[in-house]
């Protein structure tokens, strides 16, 4: 792996035998080196501490394992702490695509890492949570692939202020004629914040975006896509109660899942031509529930296509 920083210091520091020989442990397993695993051991713990607020000091942060709570819903992994704070994991991975000789879908790697990183922030997005760590392997070389996949996490990745990048491990001993990628995203908020299971009864049910997939997404007009910033204004909005992202499985299949997470019952009622099977590729489509008369303060807000699909029950 290839660490791209500013100038570094030495620091001497006293840690206990155990945890050199965790530390020691994890650094053999993933082929990098004992600095490298402190240095990104220290950036996620900076991380926390700056987005935390909650805790009353740094003992606080010592949680024992029956003070936690893990969750799944959908692909989102929930873990919910004693101080009331949530964090929130979410990841997507890709393969066959991108712009090595025998990918089946042909797309440049600057595109392709945008398109992958914004996924899976609008996961996080959605949940209400506040993304701040990001992670991502490439299973093929830094140059010229990899180095250009990780340009276009970073150019999406930017759009969230203080999000910690952290370029993880490319394939330097195998020649790759195919593309793959794996990408992970931390958010962290308050419980009482979260946007799951939060819809209330006669909540409409607005798809923001078309659903896209493959080639499609590429030659979108610039309305008909749901992006990272909008998803971050919808988190941040009281009026809307919930925000469902759409991927592979179609907007059918996300209300079938909110029903079956939440216990919703609700009616498919799509007030235009949206194709409600569809897979919308990317989470180029995203679900959100609000009050009927919240409707035109939602187009005012996100400037994107918006059409009703139906009504909690």
């Amino acid at each position: 792996m290839l660490v791209r920083t500013g100038k570094m210091e030495p620091v001497n520091i006293r840690i206990p035998k155990t945890t050199i020989e965790k530390i020691d442990e994890i650094a053999a397993r993933n082929g990098i080196t004992r600095s490298e695993v402190i240095r990104h051991a220290l950036t996620i713990y900076f991380q926390l501490l700056e987005n935390i607020g909650g805790f009353v000091n740094l003992r606080s942060l010592k949680i024992s394992p029956d003070e936690i709570s893990i969750s799944k819903c959908g692909d989102l992994v929930i873990i919910k702490l004693k101080n009331g704070q949530v964090l929130v994991l979410a990841n997507t991975s890709s393969g066959g695509i991108g712009p090595k000789p025998e990918d089946v879908v042909r797309l440049d790697g600057i595109l392709l890492g945008r398109l992958m990183a914004r996924t899976v922030l609008i996961k996080v997005l959605s949940s209400g949570a506040q993304p701040i760590v990001l992670v991502t392997n490439l299973s093929v070389g830094f140059f010229p692939t990899g180095s250009q996949i990780f340009q276009g996490i970073r150019e999406e990745a930017h759009k969230i202020k203080g999000l910690e990048i952290l370029e993880g491990h490319t394939e330097e001993n195998i020649e790759t004629n195919q593309t793959g990628m794996g990408i992970t995203v931390l958010g962290l908020c308050m419980e009482k914040e979260l946007k799951i299971g939060k819809s209330m009864k006669n909540d409409l049910i607005i798809a923001i975006g078309e659903p896209k997939v493959r080639e499609e997404v590429l030659n979108a007009g610039p309305r008909s896509i749901v992006m990272v910033e909008d998803v971050q204004k919808l988190s941040k909005r009281e009026f809307i109660h919930e925000i469902i992202p759409v991927g592979h499985e179609g907007i059918k299949g996300s209300l079938e899942m909110m029903g079956s997470i939440s216990g919703y019952k609700y009616k498919i009622e799509p007030e235009g031509d949206i194709d409600i099977e569809k897979s919308a590729g990317p989470s180029t489509v995203v679900l959100v529930t609000l009050a009927e008369e919240k409707k035109e303060m939602l187009r005012r807000l996100v400037k994107r296509d918006v059409q009703v699909v139906g009504r909690v029950l």
